[in-house]
């Protein structure tokens, strides 16, 4: 797997400096995280990493785009949401009340973790995705792994000795390789023109000025350049997807059936204005990173762009849209943008421009 190689690759580097000075060092948090990220030990039962639902040639998000959300390690457990991608989220501030934006920032979703070192923790210990549901279960799997001596020379020769410190270390590596160049490398064509090293299309550029347009797409008052998301939260009015693997899923794990709703941040604010919203991601990397939508409602660009265009009068490509999961809060901003085949081809087009180079 691509991700095996690119811890190999960093591990490598550690190797190659240990040749010259005769003896291993260390690796550095960040190598470390790595091996970590890509290590399908880490689950219950064995087989499922990080890296499963964060692929690195899928812009660190779900390799399989024919499920809507995530497969867990448990053969036929689903997740309620689709996974978002990894990148760039160490700019994302944590959760907080903005007086012009609203809630701001945070990790997942719903915003419910505030660092990357609390967001790392969630998928691992979670029934759903990698079911290691203790600490003390993690840290036994990292001290039997084949580079637990890298976490006591990082940590201490005691690193492992106790569930809760043990696990610090290892969150605190997972995220330190989060924060490295690979997760935020800003190299797409969009980086590249801002920069005067790459010219636009026509095409590219009319997109880019549908993006920015107030009075057409609108794109940019919540995905503004350049990290293209200002971490806040909307709701987009997307349907609840009646085919999710999670709502066919029998309790305790879906109580609720098909009547399974997600409130989104109301969830983590217990605040009923916030029901239905979700954060808004960036869209550095949106052509890689499908489905779309928090439930994965959204097969690929084109159909979630028709979907924000014509959400609230129809669609002459997909006909009359199903209502919303969650409508009383939802955003008026999309919804009848009247952009014509030409403009939403264009914005595509744009958007490709925001893919980084592998």
């Amino acid at each position: 797997m691509r991700c095996l190689a690119i811890a190999a690759a960093i591990a490598g580097g550690a190797a190659c400096r240990a040749a010259s000075a005769g003896a291993p060092p260390p690796a550095t948090k960040a190598e470390l995280g790595a091996k970590l990220f890509t290590d399908p030990s880490l689950s219950t039962p064995t087989g499922q990493s990080c890296a499963t639902c964060h692929e690195p040639r899928r812009a660190f998000t779900e390799p399989d785009s024919d499920e809507s959300t995530s497969g867990g390690a448990v053969s036929g457990r689903f997740g309620p949401r689709n996974a978002p991608s990894a990148m760039y989220l160490q700019y994302a501030p944590p959760l907080h009340e903005d007086a012009a934006r609203g809630w701001v920032g945070g990790l997942f979703w719903d915003g419910r973790a505030s660092t990357l070192e609390a967001q790392a923790l969630g998928p691992i210990t979670n029934p759903l995705e990698m079911n290691t549901t203790s600490k003390a279960a993690l840290v036994a799997r990292v001290a039997a792994a084949p580079y637990a001596n890298d976490v006591r020379e990082l940590y201490g020769a005691h690193a492992l000795d106790d569930p809760e410190v043990g696990t610090a270390h290892v969150l605190d590596a997972i995220a330190a390789y989060e924060r490295t160049h690979a997760f935020a490398p800003f190299s797409s064509k969009y980086d590249r023109y801002m920069a005067g090293r790459a010219k636009l299309t026509d095409t590219e550029a009319r997109g880019l000025a549908i993006f920015l347009d107030p009075a057409r797409g609108n794109c940019a008052s919540c995905h503004p350049p350049p990290m293209f998301t200002d971490w806040s939260y909307a709701n987009l009015g997307i349907p609840r997807y009646q085919n999710s693997q999670f709502l066919k899923q029998p309790p305790p794990l879906d109580p609720d059936g098909a009547a399974y709703v997600d409130h989104g941040l109301m969830t983590t604010t217990g605040d009923p204005a916030q029901d239905g919203k979700f954060r808004v991601p960036t869209l550095r990397n949106v052509m890689r990173t499908g489905p779309y939508g928090h439930n994965g409602y959204f097969e690929n660009v084109p159909y979630l762009i028709d979907f924000l265009n014509t959400r609230d009068v129809g669609s002459a490509h997909n006909g009359a849209w199903a209502p919303p999961e969650v409508p009383a809060t939802i955003d008026r901003r999309v919804g009848n943008l009247h952009l014509t085949d030409q403009d939403r081809d264009d914005l595509a087009a744009f958007l490709g421009t925001l893919t980084d180079e592998r």
